[in-house]
């Protein structure tokens, strides 16, 4: 995890930064969910962000820090300001037509699995 006590309150051109508020309690959660070595990319990405927000780092430090563009720390600033932040690290559904095949699907005559004597 990034240490922000450096990064935190420093002096920069534009408005204060504002620390998000994080319960005891979200922070351990947040923190639970970006510490496992499988966890995806975007989800302790997301969780750094959330973190440092929560210190009151400015988002360009952020932007920085996490090697992504400052207008990404700021749409997810919006993201968290707004409800449950710790739910709100997994992505949102996406619009688009539903898988029309489940994971177990792919054994089709002629696509050389399942038992050859029964075609």
């Amino acid at each position: 995890m990034i240490d922000s006590a450096p990064w935190a309150h420093r002096r920069h051109p534009g408005p204060a930064t504002m620390p998000l508020v994080l319960s005891d309690e979200q922070r351990r959660s947040v923190e639970a969910r970006i510490r496992p070595a499988k966890a995806e990319k975007r989800i302790v990405q997301r969780g750094q962000a959330l973190l440092l927000m929560a210190d009151g780092v400015p988002a360009p430090d952020i932007a920085q820090l996490l090697g992504v563009h400052c207008r990404t720390v700021e749409k997810w600033r919006r993201r968290f300001s707004s409800g449950d932040p710790v739910a709100k690290l997994t992505d949102a559904p996406r619009s688009g037509r539903p898988r029309s095949l489940s994971l177990g699907a792919g054994l089709h005559p002629g696509s050389g699995g399942g038992d050859p004597t029964s075609l």
